[in-house]
């Protein structure tokens, strides 16, 4: 077997229809106020810890609003450089002999659509000052969208970060000048009875990549190990478990020796010669 042959990347792994088959309850009421708010102009906070799917939900909400054919921009708000924030919200300020332009570069490319901020808690709060003052007092002016077509805003927050905001002016701007919807995502170690229901569309999922792997599977130790580990990186974190047991196990079946050292520390193959006891 040719290991290489699985051509696409760990982030390309969307959440289908997984959301339609989940067996929390804290989840499947969340997909059902999910599916209301979604046909509202307002707009919605998700908080989170990382890896626990705010982006799928942010996409799920577009694909059943009444924006569903307008575009969905996202920007990715970690570690960006002063220059990637100006070039994205700022744009360019143009002068001419008979007019000035004045551009939003994000905000012009989701006209009549939805904006997602991800991870928007992880910036300066002078930026976020900002990008929120952009959103709400640049509609006036010139070479601008108007309020007819303005962009729906879902803004990410991390659950450690969220706490951290509370309080603060730029959380009480937030709820002021935005009066948002909140939806807090319940962490993967909240919900364990969805692991196995993600394991199974992950493992689906690598099997229609490559035909490598159509004979893969895990086996019940290795499926009881992942749902009684913690999953600090929540779902994030179990797609690339599920990819390193698929890579390690040679596409055949997932032991619990091919899953990450963090979770069993038994190698899946030996150094030399074993030790006598």
């Amino acid at each position: 077997m040719i290991i290489s042959n699985l051509h696409f990347d760990i982030n390309d792994m969307i959440l289908d229809d997984i959301e339609k088959h989940s067996k929390s309850a804290l989840m499947q009421d969340i997909f059902f106020k999910i599916l209301r708010l979604s046909k509202l102009e307002s707009h919605i906070i998700l908080v989170g810890e990382i890896g626990s799917g705010k982006k799928r939900l942010a996409q799920i909400i577009h694909e059943n609003s009444n924006r569903a054919d307008g575009p969905f921009q996202s920007f990715y708000c970690v570690d960006i450089t002063e220059n990637d924030y100006k070039d994205a919200f700022w744009g360019q300020l143009k002068f001419g002999k008979t007019n000035i332009e004045l551009r939003y570069d994000i905000l012009e490319k989701a006209f009549n659509g939805i904006i997602y901020l991800d991870q928007f808690s992880e910036l300066p709060y002078p930026y976020m000052r900002d990008i929120l003052d952009s959103y709400l007092k640049g509609c006036t002016q010139l070479f601008r969208y108007n309020k007819t077509v303005q962009p729906r805003l879902i803004i990410s927050l991390n659950q450690e970060s969220y706490h951290k905001i509370l309080g603060t002016s730029i959380w009480q701007k937030m709820l002021d000048e935005l009066d948002p919807v909140l939806i807090m995502l319940p962490p993967l170690r909240e919900r364990k009875e969805d692991i196995p229901v993600l394991i199974d569309h992950f493992i689906n999922e690598i099997k229609k990549r490559s035909q490598d792997f159509k004979d893969l599977k895990i086996s019940s130790k290795a499926l009881f190990e992942c749902s009684n580990y913690n999953w600090p990186g929540n779902i994030r974190q179990l797609k690339n478990a599920i990819l390193q047991g698929a890579v390690l196990s040679y596409g055949q079946t997932i032991e619990r020796e091919h899953l990450p050292f963090s979770m069993s520390w038994k190698l899946p193959y030996e150094f030399g010669e074993k030790k006598s006891s």
